[in-house]
Parts: structure tokens; sequence; C-alpha cells
């Protein structure tokens, strides 16, 4: 069954984030960035374990954490109601440990 995925509220500002700086270089390039993006995270509605457990210590165990290109997209899946909640999409150079994931 599909699970539905869900943004909160850290997830769009880093989205929003992500597409004002590409767009500084290339608005056009931007929204295709962000579709990329949008795509890549989309494949967790039919394989929500497609990321791997998140394995440092501060973080919590049920965080998993789908790689593409050079963002880390942070999640949790609710299997109960099939759901997978998306906490943030951060620049893999960015300190996450400093970040509320959720």
């Amino acid at each position: 069954m599909p699970h539905n995925i869900v943004y909160l509220e850290h997830a769009y500002t880093d989205l929003e984030i992500i597409l004002d700086h590409i767009a500084e270089d290339s608005p056009s390039r931007a929204v295709e960035y962000l579709e990329f993006l949008k795509n890549g995270i989309s494949k967790l509605s039919d394989f929500p374990h497609l990321g791997v457990m998140c394995k440092r210590k501060h973080i919590r165990r049920e965080c998993r954490v789908l790689i593409i290109e050079n963002y880390l997209v942070f999640y949790k899946i609710d299997e109960i109601v099939p759901t997978v909640i998306i906490g943030r999409v951060l620049h893999r150079s960015i300190n996450y440990k400093t970040k509320k994931l959720f």
C-alpha cells in the first residue's frame, strides 16, 4: 500500500532555501532541481524503507535518511497510518547535528 508523504514546516522551508539559492544563478534550473528532489522523495511513497537508518547517537532510532545527490532527506515512517513524514532536506555540508530534524 502506498504511503502518503507529509512535509513538516522545516522541510518546506529547506526546499524554499534550496530553490532560492539555485535561482540566484539560474531560475529555470532551480525549478528543475526542485522537481528532481520532489521526484526522489516521492519514491518513498512506494518504497518507504529506501533510505537508511540514522546512525548517530543524538538522532532517534526511527529516523531515516535518503540521499539525493548532495542533499539529505530526513524522514520517519508511520506504518499505522501509512505515511512518510519528511522532517528536513539539508545539504550534506550542513552540520545537521545542530538542526532540529522533527
